[in-house]
């Protein structure tokens, strides 16, 4: 019995005894496991982020590339702007040939004598109906040209709600000026006399401008397309322009300027030797004889140059370092001086 009883306690240690050393190696390497588990489950969560040094790497990284993308893609926006402005001044050009047709004679730039302006002693004495007024009609803007009352003054009181409208087309897309005059000739008036990129070239310079006009729109011309002798592809009609203060559209009395800045010291021509495109001053103002300040002429917002509306529709942007001869062949529409396809 007791023999019996000591082989039964044999069989139930035995094997236990015997597996004794296995289960303490798989102990152990089952702690060496989860020891090297936390230190993997550590290592990891410290680089769960970045650290300073990566992100400033990065901030950096992104920095260049917008440094290096911005400009392209300001001249990307420019080049459309630009083309938006040339899009604008042939629909002018088609508007013209249109009133050409109708009329038989290109618009004047002012219905007033060029002596006539906001600087009279009481403007709203002369008529001063500007191109860009008598145009209206042929710029899908006859509802507008129908509020103007064109037996009166462009600046009369009665006119002053039609001249705060502001026409998108009389915009050139990248000018940042204001959209109404500040000049305080303008805001003695309305504080909402709106304005526009675009003016006639009426002269040569300002001597010519004032007593024999040879630009083929200026104050009361009635220049015909066939009184064109120097060609219609090689005669400007219109100019941009990024003058503010003066640059009213209802008003005819600046809506023409010259080929040449005013210089009071050099008279018959009052012509300034340099090449007006993109130059200031362009007139300042006399105080005695309380005209307004034109700080620009033919200029725009665009680098290099300005565009040019052509008699043949056409428009070109003209170089700010072109000839200045060349250009004042350009604006005389009879002059009929030799003027080669290459010259400008």
């Amino acid at each position: 019995m007791s023999q019996a009883v000591h082989l039964m306690r044999q069989r139930q240690v035995g094997p236990a005894s015997r597996a004794g050393p296995q289960n303490g190696l798989k102990m152990e390497c089952s702690k060496v496991a989860l020891g090297s588990r936390d230190r993997l489950v550590a290592r990891l969560g410290r680089r769960a982020g970045f650290t300073l040094i990566e992100i400033l790497v990065t901030i950096a990284i992104i920095a260049i590339l917008v440094a290096l993308l911005l400009p392209a893609i300001q001249q990307a926006r420019e080049s459309a702007r630009k083309l938006q402005c040339s899009s604008h001044l042939q629909q002018l050009g088609l508007a013209l040939h249109m009133y050409h047709e109708t009329y038989y004679v290109l618009p004047p730039s002012s219905t007033s004598d060029v002596e006539d302006g906001i600087w009279s002693s009481d403007p709203t004495q002369h008529s001063l109906h500007s191109w860009a007024s008598l145009l209206l009609a042929f710029i899908d803007s006859g509802n507008l040209q129908d509020e103007i009352d064109y037996t009166l003054s462009s600046l009369d009181p009665d006119n002053e709600d039609a001249a705060a409208h502001i026409i998108p087309l009389y915009f050139c897309p990248s000018y940042a000026g204001p959209q109404f005059s500040e000049d305080p000739l303008y805001t003695l008036h309305s504080d909402t006399y709106a304005l526009r990129n675009y003016v006639a070239i009426g002269g040569t310079d300002i001597g010519k401008l004032w007593k024999e006009p040879n630009g083929a729109m200026h104050p009361l011309s009635s220049v015909r397309l066939a009184d064109i002798d120097d060609g219609l592809t090689s005669t400007i009609l219109l100019a941009e322009t990024r003058n503010e203060g003066s640059s009213v559209w209802i008003d005819g009395g600046a809506a023409a300027l010259a080929a040449r800045r005013y210089d009071p010291s050099n008279p018959p021509s009052y012509a300034g030797p340099e090449l007006v495109l993109n130059y200031t001053p362009f007139y300042e103002n006399d105080p005695l004889s309380n005209t307004i300040d034109v700080l620009y002429g033919p200029s725009s917002m665009h680098s290099g140059g300005v565009y040019h509306l052509f008699a043949d529709g056409s428009v070109q942007f003209l170089s700010e370092n072109m000839d200045d001869k060349v250009y004042e062949y350009l604006v005389s529409y009879d002059g009929e001086e030799p003027i080669s396809d290459d010259s400008f």
